[in-house]
């Protein structure tokens, strides 16, 4: 690295006095061209480009004797400060010589990582992209020091003409992608001041879009509501007061507009700092008093302009767009079942928003207001075919043929993990998939129904007998993760069997297991294939007092065990009491029966609908404001107010929850009982 950043220097203490670069803004259309990157894979230019966070594009040969090492030495430098947040993409204007090998060579003198590409291409493709961005030179000794960057896909390009030094580079990456103003409005932090402050979104919530709790109204402080005079808009008094239970004083609060001019960037200082609002009134007392440079109320104003300012993508006049993930290996009917849900939604759904829609002026004032709102919704099926591993670029090449606004239900086999990853790097809200093995790690944007496999592995660790343990699995995802959230529940090392894929389970296998171990409880993470195999080796199984499967597991069919063996089954159970049934699911019912939806998945077919009813009432509570932060802020608190169907004992989420039920139990086979299922526990929440 010491002679590029010697270089750097030296291409640096050349300019003349004042900025070295001059900075513009412009709207490119890159070329859809297909270029080689450093490993010689073959990779469309928009994959490269079009990825989630801020991209910085710029265009070098390995040859260049001084300002292309200058220019890979900035980004080198930078990407130290700005971390993996930022995607790099280098472009070789001289494609004949720098092949993907010299490429390689060249990425590995700046220690390049994943998340830097280089690229190579036919001599007209990189022409065209260099033509497409207003920086093609006829000879390439004559290329200028170009760097391009873009905050997101479909957002313009800033043009930066000159030398930058790495600092320079990483605070322009930081002004465009608002991150000085977001960590202040997010977390609280400040560079004027040590630790930190209150956190603007720990009341006004991610989205801007303001919250209310126990009567306390916290207004909007998006671009629009701030930067604006205030009006009063009925649609949105409208939703404040009879959609939400509020007591008297909140009503009296929302009720009085407090009208006012526009803030601007000094009024807004003045607001922040002295707690007064554009007119001189005082603002409520649990308005906190920040200490802000002018720098940071700068960099705060420019977040919150953009703040709410636009809808978020997969939205548009007309129509909404949704998807649903559908991963390689899943049963044709539970796909089926599933579909015919979301497509029956869809349809009624369209209709109900193409009669209202017609009927503007002859409605209660309130319905016409909500006009803004109306919206066609339009799903799109992710079908992910081979390997998991090719799912995040099948899934990318998806979102950029249609971005969507949020992902809705779903199904898959395996871990949910990437599209869970997906999801939270595109910023796309992923509500309610069908996954036995959720991400149990926080996220922003993914909210599932239940914790899946770990959720009953940790409930299941307070009804274990006392004495030895032997857990049995298969060394997939679907028994490695309850396996493990087994043994974290029981603090103690339990005795573990994986069996590889491909191996057989046979009763010899379970004979050897209980002479060897002699275990007063035998944990399976199995399927019912596997669990089937007990049958035969009922006899060596006499010592055993408990022998524990997973409903989920077993695939809702379980062996034929015979009588002695049965009275040891127990079944890890996630769902509501057998044979109990809310009233709503009549309802369900009937309205599927009216679509001839035909009933084959029942759990599955329910599970989907209440997804897509969250969806809905939380579309209505948002009114036009097609934000993603305030649809998840929306279905946080519309999860607890949609009637659901029952397959869970309760449903409810929360600000920063993401798992609606959370806990599990365990039942017994028993003839007779509702299902052939009986409750052995309560319900437990780890």
């Amino acid at each position: 690295m010491r002679r590029p950043l010697l270089l750097l220097l030296a291409f640096l203490l050349t300019g003349a006095a004042g900025p070295r670069y001059v900075r513009s803004v412009a709207r490119y259309t890159p070329p859809e061209v297909t270029l080689t990157d450093a490993t010689g894979a073959r990779m469309p230019l928009s994959v490269a480009l079009n990825r989630p966070g801020p991209v910085v594009l710029q265009f070098i040969f390995t040859t260049c004797p001084s300002v292309c090492p200058a220019l890979s030495a900035t980004l080198a430098a930078a990407r130290e400060e700005l971390g993996d947040e930022v995607s790099l993409v280098s472009i070789s204007i001289d494609p004949e010589y720098d092949t993907p090998a010299r490429l390689r060579e060249y990425s590995q003198r700046f220690k390049a990582g994943p998340q830097w590409r280089f690229l190579t291409g036919s001599r007209d493709d990189v022409a065209a992209v260099q033509k497409a961005f207003d920086a093609y030179r006829p000879n390439k000794m004559q290329h200028e020091p170009l760097t391009f960057l873009r905050r997101a896909p479909g957002e313009p390009w800033v043009r930066l003409a000159g030398p930058l030094t790495p600092s320079e580079l990483a605070a322009e990456v930081r002004r465009l992608a608002g991150r000085v103003g977001q960590r202040i409005y997010r977390e609280g932090l400040l560079a004027s001041a040590e630790g930190t402050q209150p956190a603007c979104a720990s009341c006004h919530r991610r989205s801007g879009f303001g919250s209310s709790e126990g009567g306390v109204y916290v207004p909007r402080v998006t671009g629009p509501s701030l930067f604006q005079p205030r009006q009063l808009r009925r649609a949105d008094l409208f939703r404040s007061l009879y959609q939400e239970v509020q007591p008297k004083p909140y009503g009296e609060r929302v009720r009085d507009p407090r009208l006012r001019p526009a803030y601007t960037r000094e009024t807004l200082a003045a607001a922040l700092r002295q707690g007064r609002d554009p007119v001189g009134r005082e603002l409520d007392p649990l308005m906190p008093r920040y200490r802000l440079s002018d720098e940071e109320v700068r960099q705060l104003a420019d977040y919150l302009e953009r703040l709410g300012a636009a809808p978020s993508p997969g939205v548009d006049g007309q129509v909404i767009h949704f998807a649903t993930v559908v991963t390689a290996g899943v049963d044709p009917g539970r796909r089926k079942a599933m579909l015919d849900v979301l497509e029956g939604y869809v349809r009624w759904k369209n209709a109900e928003t193409h009669h209202s829609a017609q009927r503007l002026g002859f409605s209660p004032w309130y319905r016409d207001e909500f006009y803004g709102s109306y919206r066609e919704w339009q799903l799109h099926v992710w079908e992910l075919r081979g390997p998991a591993r090719t799912w995040p670029a099948q899934l990318a090449a998806y979102y950029q043929a249609q971005p969507v606004f949020a992902v809705l239900s779903g199904i898959g086999t395996g871990s949910w993990r990437p599209i869970h990853e997906f999801c939270e790097s595109a910023e796309v809200p992923c509500l309610f998939p069908n996954t036995d093995l959720p991400v149990v790690s926080p996220g922003a944007w993914s909210l599932y129904l239940s914790p899946g496999l770990a959720v009953e592995a940790q409930a299941l660790a307070a009804t274990l007998p006392e004495g030895r343990i032997v857990q049995v699995y298969r060394d997939v995802d679907a028994g490695r993760i309850p396996a493990r959230a087994l043994r974290e529940a029981l603090g103690k090392r339990l005795d573990d069997r994986a069996i590889p894929t491909g191996r057989t389970l046979t009763p010899a296998f379970w004979q050897g297991l209980i002479r060897e171990t002699r275990p007063a409880a035998l944990v399976l993470w199995l399927g019912s294939g596997d669990a089937a195999t007990l049958v035969p080796a009922a006899g060596a199984l006499a010592p055993v007092r408990q022998i524990v499967l997973s409903y989920s597991l077993m695939g809702e069919t379980a062996p034929d065990f015979p009588v002695g063996l049965r009275e040891k089954v127990r079944l890890t159970w996630r769902f509501a009491p057998p044979g109990h049934e809310e009233p709503l699911i009549y309802r369900v019912r009937a309205w599927m029966r009216a679509r001839r939806i035909e009933t084959t998945h029942e759990r599955l077919q329910l599970n989907t609908w209440f997804a897509l009813a969250v969806t809905d009432h939380s579309l209505v509570h948002i009114v036009e404001n097609f934000s993603r932060d305030f649809f998840v802020e929306s279905v946080e608190e519309e999860t607890e107010n949609a009637l659901s169907p029952g397959v869970f004992p309760s449903l409810a989420l929360g600000p920063g929850q993401r798992f609606a039920s959370k806990g599990s139990s365990v039942v017994r086979l028993a003839a007779g009982a509702p299902g052939g299922l009986e409750p052995v526990s309560g319900w437990i929440v780890p």
